[in-house]
Parts: structure tokens; C-alpha cells; sequence
């Protein structure tokens, strides 16, 4: 029976890799050994301590618009005044925002990132939408709420400057009502359709519901070129938003369908009032319409079927339903609070494949890696020296994460991070039935492998060495089967069987018999006495490579 009742022991090196890879695009040998030795109550102390982050925004690199490291979004109390003057265009800063954004992710410890990229595929948009700055205000509202509330979060998005221009919200007003926003709001980012029931009926809401919906979306407004010029307060982040438009809001009566038990907005006379008194009204409507949406219970599961799909598994039962998503989604109505429901979907039983007698049969190692889980577990893996922001800045947003990491890997992988292809987000977030396993397929597999081949060029203009990496992280590599037992133990979900085992060892290390045991020790002994690991290299960078192809590590 699945079981949300917490894991109790310690996890041990297993449980601990498998927690870290779902929740964290930080994973090392060090932090595999630390939680380790945690029961999941000392884990998630860990995963919820926030810590600072090396650059709270991107900085800019000296070229010939700055002539020193300069932030180009928001002043920054390190590095000065801000400087939208440098040279690099919008195209140019939209990439390296996301390079500054997966180099943080790839830095956090916590599992804060996780859960802002949860977000990011609930409330989709994308980057193209506005300025970078506007977008960068839509990444730190998402991180602002991410361990948050996730009722007020929906309010804040909705005003949300990208989300309002992405969904044509700017072209809702009540000579001319827009029903694209609204729609997506039922549709997508809330309560779901459900199945159909009569033509514009299905078992959520009606068309009638969308309609309304929009009446009362009418006038919400992005501020264009007038970034900062609304902010959503101190209490949250103080971060710009959009505002309403008093002259373009229907004040008139929203009357909702029987799917939200015939709620009615009620007519609000406008006449004589001033326009601060009509915008706390059209903000009371939206708050009003948000409050009946998620008051049904069908709210809270589907963005727990969400958030299970996402951090567990693509497979739900009509156990899962019953024995976890229920009970899951009544935790999440209580206060609508992130941290509390992923901190018990993550602590459960169920979480680590402890419910039934086969704890190897559902979870672990059940979910194909995104692009992202991929490229990033992979960088703090290995301890991928990657180009310091500041001192090889180019070479860090420029060359590593947007040239080699971003088009060579990500794009064609189906994950352009930022842009995903549709308001309904990424496929595999999405697509019945397979979802994650959306990932892996004819269109992508070679990109996918290709980013070892990435990581082993010349063209990262970094010195990566894998004997270096096996160096740090194995016990005896002199000894193969050693070498490959730890590496395959560090990067796969599960321990080798003999078959692998000997595949990675003889096959690929080995060189179906080049080399024998004996003449790999001497081998990594002279790599060892004389410094120079050139021999080393050419034997060990296929097998690196074998193992990022392998399904294995392919899977988290």
C-alpha cells in the first residue's frame, strides 16, 4: 500500500543519492556521504536552509561597453550601479540569464532551485516574452514563492508583468474581452479541465466559467518600458509587476457555472469613486475569483499530480491516487503552503520505495533525466571547473553555458530552459503517457550523448581531466574493478549488477583486452609518479562517456 508515513532510520548512501538527485541539481560524493548518515528529518534541515548565492544577478563582463564587472538588471551591493548599456544586446543577455540561473542551480545546496523550476513549469512563460529584467523579475517571483504560499503566488503571477504580455492579458479590456489568459489560468496553472462532460462543459469548469474569468482579468496590464514603476510590496520581494487599468475593468456581475456552485462576483458601481478606489476593487475581484478556484478540491491534487510527476514518478495509480495524491492535496489545502507538501511527499515511505516488499520496483531510478537534470548533476558530479563569472566572465555566460551548454545539448534536447514551446510547458511535463519518458527518444538521443563529448573538448576552454575526477572520487583506481564499482556506485541510481559490471570494466576500460589488470595498475602508477595523465586520458575518457550514455545514468 503506498504510504505517505515518513522513512524513518538513517538513508544511507542509496537513499541519500536518490533524494539529492530529485530534489537537488547538486550532487557530489561528499554530499552522497553527508546525507547518508541523516534520517530524512536531518535531510530536509539541510535542503531548507536557503544559502547565499554567489551572485544574486548576473553581472556583466568588461568589453568595450563597461570597463569593469557591472550588473545590467538591478543595482547590486557588490557590484555598483546598474549598467543596461553594455554592449551585448537583448538576445545576447537573455542567454546569459539563463547561464547566470543554471550556474546558481547548479551551486544550491538547497532545494530551492528545484522547486523554482517546479514553478516555472506550472506557471509557464517565456523568456522572449519581454526584457530580460522583466524575466528575471518573473524567475525571482517564482523563487520568492517557491517554499512558500502557493494562493498568494497565484495572485502574484497572475499581475505578473511577463505572464501578462505572454498570455495577451494587455489586450483584455471590456470593450474587448481576451479570453486567452483566463483560460490557461483554469486550464493549466490551477484547477485542469478534467474530462469532458457536454460540448463546453467539462467536469472542472464550463466555457461560461472562462468567459467570466476574463471579465474579471479585464484592464490587468503589463508596464512596458516602465519597469519598477508598480512593485508587489515589501512583503513579497518588492518585486515589479503589472497594474490595472480602471478605465478598461468590467465591473459588472460574473456569474460562474454549477462546477463552482453557481458563485457569483457581485456588480460593483464604479460611479463617483476614485481610480485607488477602483484598483483595490479589481484587485478584490481577482483575489475573490482566485479564493472560488481554489476552494475546490480538485485544485489542490492536480498540482499535486503535478508536483508528483515532477520530484516521484510518471505513474499514477489508482492507488497513488487514493493512498497519495488524496491525502497529499488535503495537506496542501490546509494553507495552500509548498514547503509543508513537498517536505511530506519527499519524507514519505513511498518517496523511497519503502511501502511495499520490493523496494526496487518503482522509484528509484525510475524517472529519465531531464536536459537540465542531466547537464547540471553532471557539472557538480564531476566538480566541472566552469569558468568563473567574474574573472573569465565571457568565457563563462558567452562560451560555456550558452554556446556548449545551452545549444549543444540543451536546445536540441527538447529543454531551451526558459522557452518552452507551448503555455502548456514542456512535453514531458504533460504528455500522457510517457511523460519523462518524453525526453529520451529518436529526436534527442544524440544530443543527449553528445554531452560528453562537450565536456571533453578543448572547446569549454577549461582543463577537465577524468583522471582527475577519478582521482577525487574513488579509492583504489589503480584497480579497474574498483575504479568502475565506485564510479558506477557515485553515478547510477543503483549498484551494477556482474553483467554491467564487467561490461564497463573490460569492454570499455580495458579495451577488450589492450590492456590487462596488471598493466592498467602500472599504468595509473605512472600517471600517479610523474604527473602526466595523457595515457590515462585516452583510456578513461570513453569509459566517462560510456557512462553518461548508459541508461543508467540516463535515468535518475
Amino acid at each position: 500500500m503506498a504510504s505517505l508515513v515518513p522513512f524513518s532510520g538513517t538513508l544511507g548512501s542509496r537513499l541519500a543519492k536518490h533524494l539529492l538527485k530529485r530534489a537537488t541539481y547538486n550532487v557530489s560524493k561528499a554530499r552522497i556521504a553527508e546525507f547518508s548518515n541523516y534520517t530524512v528529518d536531518q535531510a530536509f534541515t539541510q535542503l531548507l536552509t536557503l544559502p547565499t548565492k554567489n551572485l544574486i544577478q548576473p553581472i556583466h563582463y568588461p568589453n568595450g561597453g563597461v570597463a569593469q564587472p557591472t550588473p545590467w538588471i538591478n543595482d547590486d551591493p557588490v557590484y555598483g550601479t546598474v549598467n543596461n548599456d553594455n554592449g551585448s544586446g537583448q538576445v545576447k543577455r537573455n542567454n546569459y540569464l539563463a547561464g547566470w540561473w543554471m550556474d546558481e542551480a547548479k551551486r544550491d545546496t538547497s532545494i530551492r532551485s528545484k522547486m523554482t523550476y517546479f514553478l516555472l513549469n506550472d506557471f509557464t512563460a517565456s523568456i522572449r516574452t519581454l526584457d530580460n529584467a522583466f524575466h528575471y523579475d518573473y524567475l525571482m517571483l517564482l523563487e520568492f514563492f517557491c517554499l512558500g504560499d502557493w494562493k498568494e503566488f497565484c495572485f502574484q503571477m497572475t499581475k505578473n508583468n511577463v505572464m501578462l504580455k505572454y498570455l495577451n492579458n494587455d489586450e483584455n479590456t471590456n470593450a474587448n474581452p481576451n479570453e486567452n489568459f483566463a483560460r490557461e489560468v483554469l486550464e493549466l496553472f490551477t484547477i485542469g479541465k478534467g474530462p469532458q462532460v457536454a460540448i463546453g462543459d467539462y467536469s472542472n469548469y464550463t466555457e461560461s466559467d472562462v468567459e467570466e474569468a476574463a471579465r474579471t482579468l479585464t484592464g490587468w496590464t503589463h508596464t512596458k518600458n516602465n519597469r519598477g514603476s508598480y512593485t508587489n510590496g515589501a512583503s513579497f520581494g518588492n518585486i515589479p509587476c503589472g497594474y490595472p487599468q480602471a478605465s478598461k475593468h468590467d465591473f459588472g456581475e460574473k456569474q460562474f457555472s454549477h462546477r463552482f456552485g453557481n458563485y457569483k462576483i457581485e456588480e460593483w458601481d464604479a460611479t463617483g469613486k476614485s481610480d485607488a478606489q477602483k484598483e483595490v476593487r479589481i484587485e478584490e475581484e481577482l483575489k475573490e475569483f482566485l479564493d472560488m478556484v481554489l476552494a475546490q478540491d480538485e485544485t489542490a491534487k492536480f498540482i499535486c499530480r503535478k508536483m508528483y510527476r515532477f520530484f516521484v514518478s510518471r505513474n499514477i495509480t489508482s492507488e497513488i491516487e487514493n493512498d497519495i495524491i488524496a491525502p497529499l492535496a488535503t495537506t496542501f489545502r490546509t494553507n495552500y503552503n509548498l514547503e509543508a507538501t513537498i517536505t511530506q511527499l519527499l519524507k514519505s515511505q513511498h518517496f523511497y520505495d519503502a511501502d511495499d516488499a520490493n523496494s526496487t520496483d518503482e522509484i528509484i531510478g525510475g524517472m529519465v533525466k531531464s536536459p537540465l537534470d542531466l547537464v547540471l548533476q553532471t557539472l557538480s558530479l564531476t566538480n566541472y571547473p566552469v569558468p568563473d563569472p567574474i574573472t573569465h566572465g565571457e568565457h563563462h555566460y558567452k562560451n560555456f553555458y550558452y554556446f556548449q551548454l545551452l545549444n549543444k545539448v540543451l536546445v536540441p534536447s527538447g529543454q531551451d530552459i526558459f522557452r518552452p514551446p507551448s503555455v502548456a510547458g514542456f512535453p514531458p511535463t504533460y504528455e500522457a503517457p510517457d511523460f519523462d519518458k518524453f525526453w529520451f527518444n529518436s529526436s534527442t538521443i544524440i544530443s543527449r550523448y553528445n554531452l560528453g563529448s562537450v565536456l571533453l573538448s578543448g572547446q569549454t576552454k577549461v582543463d577537465f581531466k577524468v583522471s582527475t575526477f577519478v582521482k577525487d572520487n574513488v579509492s583504489d583506481p589503480s584497480d579497474p574493478v574498483v575504479l568502475v564499482t565506485e564510479l558506477t556506485d557515485l553515478m547510477f541510481p543503483e549498484s551494477c549488477n556482474a553483467e554491467r559490471l564487467n561490461y564497463f570494466v573490460n569492454d570499455i576500460l580495458l579495451d577488450n583486452g589492450s590492456l590487462t589488470a596488471a598493466m592498467w595498475a602500472d599504468e595509473w602508477i605512472d600517471y600517479l609518479n610523474s604527473g602526466s595523465s595523457n595515457g590515462i586520458e585516452n583510456a578513461l575518457e570513453p569509459l566517462f562517456e560510456a557512462l553518461l550514455w548508459s541508461q543508467e545514468f540516463q535515468n535518475n
